[in-house]
């Protein structure tokens, strides 16, 4: 019994991304827009926005598939009350320009929407990494910054970033 205890206790042998930093991570960033002046100085008369969103640029050493580069875009839209937005802040988030025309060539979107999506501006994000190694120990450390920009101009109307550590101790080979 008392292997398993010292078993259960042993400090990480890995430090790259879990689905669970993945997920922390959007839950900081709906938190910081939710709460944003970009958002909260709007009313239902302001004039409409309209966000299409983008898959995070992945620049860390981690491989983060395709799939899950979207869902952490998506799921930043989805935490917000994207109906309560439209209405009480005249912002709604369209699909991505990409699986809009894999949409159309389907057949499975009708013409006459394609025209009501004009997005004024894009959400995007960039994930990077540092990574240290001291003897055995490793430490990699995670900054997302998040952005909305405005096509049009080029503007940046909102950002917002969230950093953590991941920490593995002892050698990789063990």
């Amino acid at each position: 019994m008392t292997a398993t205890i010292a078993g259960c206790g042993t400090p990480p042998k890995t430090s790259t991304l879990t689905t669970e930093d993945l997920e922390e991570t959007t839950t900081q960033m709906a938190a910081q827009l939710g709460s944003s002046d970009f958002l909260k100085e709007r009313t239902g008369d302001s004039e409409a926005i309209v966000v299409a969103i983008d898959k995070v640029q992945n620049l860390t050493s981690d491989l983060i598939p395709e799939g899950q580069q979207w869902f952490m875009l998506s799921r930043v839209r989805d935490q917000l009350d994207v109906g309560t937005l439209r209405k009480t802040r005249n912002v709604r988030f369209v699909i991505p320009q990409q699986f809009l025309e894999k949409a159309k060539a389907k057949g499975t979107i009708e013409g006459d929407l394609v025209l009501k999506r004009e997005p004024t501006h894009q959400m995007s994000a960039t994930f990077r990494s540092l990574t240290r190694a001291a003897g055995k120990d490793r430490t990699d450390a995670y900054i997302c910054e998040y952005r909305i920009t405005e096509i049009k101009t080029g503007a940046l109307s909102w950002t917002g970033e969230y950093a953590f550590k991941r920490t593995a101790f002892g050698r990789a080979y063990d």
